[in-house]
């Protein structure tokens, strides 16, 4: 199998013998198909995206899937609910593709936070911004 690029894979079988449950020697005609190639993991996002946060109450971590469309600058911060830095998980420039990161309830010190509500928010140097909460309960 090949991988040709946008979206496309070629597979060649030069030989080939099918054969049904009874050992039986079933026809098959040889050819060309190229097909685009779906799924989750192999195509690159349309759009930024923030997903919620999974499990989602937590304990004792959770993770947090995001998706990069196009290369950028991604901050992906968790706040508390005063708003103030609890750490930042990402701040890095990364190209298109889907991430997943895992915060395990710590602040940017390494200290365990307390049991509540937290805002976590990805913002892009494109100016994409989006936010979301999630529980951590003890």
């Amino acid at each position: 199998m090949t991988l040709t690029g946008a979206g496309q894979a070629s597979l060649t079988m030069t030989d080939l013998i099918v054969s049904s449950a009874l050992a039986q020697t079933i026809p098959v005609q040889l050819g060309t198909i190229v097909q685009p190639v779906s799924g989750k993991g192999t195509s690159i996002p349309v759009s930024f995206s923030l997903s919620a946060a999974a499990p989602n109450p937590f304990n004792p971590a959770t993770t947090i899937s995001y998706e990069v469309p196009q290369s950028a600058h991604i901050q992906l911060t968790v706040y508390n609910l005063l708003g103030q830095d609890v750490i930042r998980l990402v701040d890095q420039v990364q190209q298109p593709g889907r991430y997943q990161i895992t915060w395990n309830a710590h602040n940017a010190r390494g200290a365990s936070v307390a049991s509540g509500v937290y805002l976590y928010r990805m913002t892009s140097s494109t100016g994409y911004s989006d936010s979301r909460g999630m529980t951590l309960l003890k």
